[in-house]
């Protein structure tokens, strides 16, 4: 709750709060030098980070469809920790994964190679 003008205000109510989870507000506060989505054309996002994962968790495990890296190269594997088929991305948007070796909703597993 807070008090403005001695007015008290749920902030939730308040239209386009919200409550984020550590990922999502790290990138808003700073970026993040990588952007997983659950969607094509970047819709519906799983991760944003600065690191890699040996496992993206039961929630996310094989369903990035597109990827947004904006510093460094990146390894995502088809499998966890960081085995199975491999694609290595630079800096750019990846709208569809279908396009990568590794495939469409198939990661399971990422790292920074640089």
């Amino acid at each position: 709750m807070s008090n403005f003008n001695n007015q008290t205000q749920d902030l939730y109510s308040i239209e386009l709060v919200q409550d984020l989870d550590h990922e999502v507000a790290a990138s808003v506060s700073g970026g993040a030098a990588l952007e997983l989505y659950r969607d094509s054309d970047f819709q519906n996002p799983i991760f944003f980070t600065d690191g890699g994962y040996s496992y993206i968790g039961d929630a996310s495990n094989d369903q990035v469809s597109s990827i947004r890296v904006n510093e460094g190269t990146w390894a995502f594997y088809s499998d966890a920790n960081f085995q199975g088929t491999r694609s290595t991305l630079g800096p750019g948007e990846y709208p569809f994964t279908g396009n990568l070796d590794v495939g469409n909703d198939s990661i399971s597993s990422f790292s920074r190679l640089s």
